[in-house]
């Protein structure tokens, strides 16, 4: 296996070169993340589509594509916390779900996150966009609550994104959850004095908002201010590092006026091809800044996308947005999790390339910790592997990850080594059919195992044909488990130790 602390001899003369670059010699990163956008979602990818992601294909077109890369989970807040860790989120107290209203903060103090390590190695760490990872909200006389009837809107927010890496914030949380409120730092702007109705629009829930709150205004202003970081950091000698997690083609399906009518299909087309335009306005602000060529900018989602798109409808307009993978958001079965991953550096990745090494999204940390020369510990990043060799064309023998795991909304778990791929429930695990409760009165098997490169829409369950498979993948993801990591190095521990989780077949409940 493949990682940053386990380097070939043949990487280690750029390693060494890497940690003696001063500041202004390192390259910019940015990373963009769309929220509930799955691979068929790409024009580039999606030879059945029926729309244009002009901007994401380009990008596609100026780097390299991994076509066989995932979520670490098939819902957001999971997947956010294993890009800014390089964990699975399953290791630390979110065992399914997402983190929700008014909840504390999931990323632990005491772990090192991405914008925490590139700001050791002297860069400006900013984010724009959707948190969704907690907060600690400020309690009325003093503390913090989890309770709405008790928070002070006008007091600090901590345990944000300030508090864990990144020197710049603004953004908002959830796009349909109160407070709908611009937050900088750790601050809301501006005085909040009415309240949502909730079903404002799909999937808003009431609650505390500023004075005309629009919804539709949200990504548009999200894509000017980062245009604006971009070209602002262009006068200064820091390098600077940019996350840029987006809202959209997340409910509230709200695209901007400009891009109402656009797809002349849905709004939800609409929205995504202004979630495309947002990219576009990125890259052109790099390029104009003459930025570009020193920047790598990585474009990923959160996991596939979620049926608010409304498939049917879209299916007879000729655009297919799930035609190629089973399931969608929230599932273990590949729709819920097979992302776009594309990487652009000029100069150092060859244009136009594709890889088929199976990755994930928490592979940003060891990547980022390679470009810049940083010396992961045992205790960090414990599932993240580099992806350097790869996008600079080097040989690397065999697989980069012995095995991936995947997370379905429910807490079910998937493994996958190579072709084959293991379930460990009986239907999605999440919102497609069957879901649970169904397959369980359909009395359908416990255990689903796929060979991807033979079927990769799983419609065959082999799992009694190779019970040898079984046994092997099962291992597999109990030492994963049991290890507390995916990479090489010492044991690790789980959130309160634990070593097992409640459906597997060592569960000991």
């Amino acid at each position: 296996m493949f990682n940053s602390r386990f380097r070939s001899l043949v990487v280690l003369p750029f390693l060494l070169f890497a940690n003696y670059l001063s500041s202004a010699d390192k390259p910019n990163i940015i990373v963009i993340l769309a929220d509930d956008m799955g691979l068929d979602s790409v024009s580039a990818f999606n030879d059945k589509m029926g729309m244009k992601t002009p901007a994401i294909d380009l990008l596609a077109s100026q780097g390299m594509s991994f076509t066989d890369a995932h979520s670490t989970s098939a819902v957001c807040t999971p997947t956010r916390y294993g890009l800014l860790t390089g964990r699975y989120n399953w290791r630390s107290r979110l065992k399914r779900g997402i983190v929700g209203q008014w909840e504390r903060p999931l990323i632990e103090d005491e772990r090192l996150t991405l914008p925490e390590m590139l700001r050791e190695h002297g860069y400006d760490t900013a984010c724009i966009g959707k948190w969704h990872l907690g907060w600690n909200w400020p309690k009325k006389g003093g503390g913090t609550t989890a309770k709405l009837a008790e928070i002070d809107f006008t007091g600090k927010v901590k345990g944000g994104p300030n508090d864990h890496g990144f020197d710049y914030y603004f953004g908002d949380d959830v796009p349909n959850w109160p407070p709908y409120v611009w937050r900088e730092n750790d601050k809301v702007l501006g005085k909040i004095t009415t309240t949502m109705k909730g079903g404002t629009m799909v999937g808003v829930g009431a609650g505390p908002a500023v004075e005309n709150w629009d919804f539709r205004a949200v990504l548009f202003e999200y894509a000017n201010r980062c245009s604006q970081h971009i070209r602002e950091r262009a006068k200064k000698e820091k390098p600077f590092f940019l996350y840029v997690p987006l809202p959209s083609p997340h409910t509230p399906i709200a695209p901007h006026s400009n891009f109402q009518g656009k797809s002349g299909v849905s709004e939800y087309a609409d929205f995504l091809v202004q979630t495309d335009w947002t990219v576009g306005e990125i890259t052109r602000a790099l390029k104009e800044t003459k930025q570009d060529k020193n920047t790598v900018l990585f474009f990923m989602c959160d996991n596939g996308t979620s049926p608010k798109a409304n498939f049917a409808e879209l299916d007879a307009a000729g655009i297919h947005l799930n035609a190629n993978w089973r399931g969608w958001k929230a599932d273990a079965f590949e729709g819920g999790h097979r992302v776009p991953f594309i990487v652009r550096w000029p100069g150092n990745i060859n244009k136009g390339t594709l890889s088929k090494q199976t990755i994930t999204v928490a592979d940003v940390m060891a990547t980022c910790a390679e470009i810049v020369g940083h010396d992961l510990s045992e205790s960090t990043a414990e599932d993240s592997v580099s992806l350097l060799p790869t996008l600079r064309g080097e040989k690397v023998n065999g697989a980069l990850h012995q095995a991936v795991v995947h997370h379905s909304v429910s807490g079910h778990f998937a493994i996958r080594n190579g072709d084959w791929k293991l379930l460990f429930c009986k239907g999605s695990g999440g919102w497609s059919p069957p879901r649970e409760s169904v397959a369980n009165k359909q009395n359908l098997p416990s255990l689903q195992l796929y060979n991807l490169k033979d079927d990769p829409k799983e419609t065959k369950n082999l799992q009694a044909e190779h019970p040898e498979l079984v046994t092997q993948l099962t291992e597999e993801l109990r030492q994963i488990i049991e290890q507390g990591r995916s990479t090489p190095g010492a044991k690790q521990p789980n959130h309160a130790g634990a070593t097992w989780w409640k459906g597997l077949p060592w569960d000991k409940d």
